[in-house]
């Protein structure tokens, strides 16, 4: 008899914390998959660490429909294969030509390249593309 008292009260136990179960999930920040087809596009970089690249500095990044990359890493050419998954990208297989290239340009090469060629978070938002590698953040506009 005492049982059949307590039933009663662990069903709305239950049902409490199935409630606040339910609450706490939907309070999770909701992350949404960016896809190939949002990169697909011409992007210029413009900035290196939130600092602006200097306008001489032509950086750019091309995605084709087929997720071919082709673009300039600053002073030299490059060409690859885009992969995307969780939210983080990589140039696979990526190539460049090989000139040489003043101290101020190849020091920017060299950043977008490694995070090009890397795994790197990438963030797209009104303002523009962001990757963010192991030691830098480069950021990109979309060209017209």
């Amino acid at each position: 008899m005492k049982f059949m008292k307590l039933i009663p009260l662990l069903c709305i136990q239950l049902l409490l914390f199935s409630c606040s179960a339910q609450t706490a999930s939907s309070r999770a920040p909701q992350t949404t998959l960016i896809t190939a087809s949002q990169i697909q596009q011409q992007w210029l970089l413009v900035g290196i660490d939130d600092q602006p690249v200097n306008t001489r500095i032509n950086s750019t990044l091309a995605v084709s429909t087929a997720n071919k990359a082709t673009g300039n890493l600053a002073c030299n050419y490059f060409f690859g294969t885009l992969q995307i998954d969780n939210n983080r990208l990589k140039i696979d297989k990526m190539g460049s030509t090989r000139k040489m290239c003043a101290p101020p340009i190849n020091e920017v090469e060299s950043i977008v390249a490694a995070i090009l060629s890397d795994w790197s978070k990438v963030q797209i938002n009104d303002q523009g593309m962001t990757l963010i590698g192991q030691a830098h953040r480069l950021h990109y506009k979309a060209q017209q």
